[in-house]
C-alpha cells in the first residue's frame, strides 16, 4: 500500500453505499443513513487534487437529490479541494488515519472459545453493535458487500464481549465496526479479534490488513500501533455546521 489513495477502492468495496452516481469528477453516494463514510462525495480519481466551483455545486446538488446535506471526503493530498470547501464555510470533521500491516505478521488462531468467525452475525453481535451506536443502517452496509466478508464474535470470561466486521477487496482485508462492550475493554480481546480476523483473511487470499481510526481515538491508535500497524495516510470530511 503506497498511501491513502490506494485504499480508496478498498474502502468503497468493503463498506459500500446504497448506490452512487458520477457527477463530473465526483462520485456522489446515497448513504441510506449508514454514516459519513458511505454518504460523503469524493473525487472519483483518488490521485486528483481539485475540482472547479461549478463541479462542487453539481456534487452538492446531487447530494441534495439523495436527501443529504453537503458532505465531502478529502484525502490528505487534496489541499486545493480542501481550501475551496473551507472557503464555502464547510467545516473540518473527523480526521481519520488509515493503517496497514501484512496479514502474515498479525494472523494467529484465537485461544479456545474467545473468538468465532460467523456469517451472518449472531443476534448478540447486533446487540453489542447497537449499544455502540452501530444500528440497522450500518448493518445494511455489511449486507451490501459482494466480496469475501465475515463477522467476528468475541467472548471474555464466557460472556459475549465484542464484535467486528471484515471484508476483502483485491488482496486487502479491511476491518470495520470493531466494538468491545465497555465492561470487557482492556482485557486483550480487541487484539485477539484482530489476529483472528487476519488469520481468516489469509485463508481467503488477503495479503494486507487495513483499518481506519479517527485521530481522536488515541486508545485505538495505540492498540493498532502495538500490533504492528503503520499509518499510510489520512482523510477528513468537510460538512455544514450542525
Amino acid at each position: 500500500m503506497g498511501g491513502i489513495a490506494d485504499l480508496v477502492p478498498v474502502i468503497a468495496a468493503t463498506w459500500p453505499p446504497a448506490r452512487t452516481q458520477r457527477v463530473g469528477p465526483f462520485t456522489v453516494p446515497s448513504g441510506a443513513g449508514g454514516g459519513q463514510r458511505v454518504s460523503a462525495a469524493r473525487l472519483t480519481d483518488p490521485a486528483a487534487t481539485d475540482a472547479t466551483e461549478a463541479e462542487i455545486d453539481a456534487a452538492i446538488a446531487a447530494l441534495a437529490d439523495f436527501g443529504q446535506p453537503p458532505l465531502f471526503q478529502v484525502l490528505d493530498h487534496q489541499d486545493a479541494l480542501d481550501a475551496r470547501l473551507a472557503a464555502r464555510g464547510l467545516i473540518l470533521r473527523d480526521t481519520t488515519q488509515a493503517m496497514v500491516m501484512p496479514c502474515a505478521d498479525l494472523a494467529a488462531a484465537p485461544p479456545p472459545v474467545t473468538c468465532f468467525a460467523t456469517w451472518p452475525p449472531l443476534a448478540i453481535q447486533t446487540e453489542i453493535w447497537a449499544k455502540g451506536g452501530i444500528g440497522p443502517a450500518r448493518l445494511a452496509v455489511m449486507e451490501r458487500v459482494t466480496g469475501p466478508r465475515m463477522s467476528f464474535f468475541g467472548r471474555t470470561n464466557d460472556k459475549p464481549a465484542g464484535t467486528a466486521f471484515v471484508a476483502i477487496h483485491q488482496g486487502c482485508a479491511m476491518l470495520h465496526a470493531l466494538e468491545i462492550a465497555p465492561a470487557h475493554r482492556r482485557k486483550g480481546l480487541a487484539a485477539t479479534m484482530m489476529r483472528a480476523a487476519a488469520d481468516w483473511a489469509q485463508t481467503e487470499g488477503a495479503v494486507t490488513m487495513a483499518i481506519l481510526v479517527t485521530g481522536e481515538n488515541q486508545p485505538a491508535l495505540g492498540l493498532y500501533a502495538s500490533l504492528g500497524f503503520h499509518a499510510v495516510g489520512h482523510y477528513h470530511y468537510r460538512s455544514q455546521r450542525s
